[in-house]
């Protein structure tokens, strides 16, 4: 069945946040997940921080676009 042209799906996006402890990770100030682990969201533009401190850089912005589950985008903290 088609869909009409003006009815879009929202697509779903991988983002993969790497970091050496497990620390939940906040797209725009909100919790998403968890490093290290595949997370799932909406695509679009985001800013990725992780929380407590001693991690750098402070944020990283991201456009979330043309993922897949075997090739997400990953953003490494250190």
């Amino acid at each position: 069945m088609r869909r009409p042209s003006g009815d879009r799906t929202m697509s779903v996006e991988y983002l993969l946040v790497t970091f050496n402890d497990d620390r939940d990770v906040l797209a725009d100030g909100d919790r998403v997940g968890v490093t290290n682990h595949t997370i799932l969201l909406p695509a679009d533009e985001y800013n990725i921080t992780l929380s407590g401190d001693g991690y750098a850089p402070p944020s990283q912005t991201v456009v979330l676009a043309g993922t897949s589950i075997m090739r997400p985008k990953v953003v490494t903290f250190s």
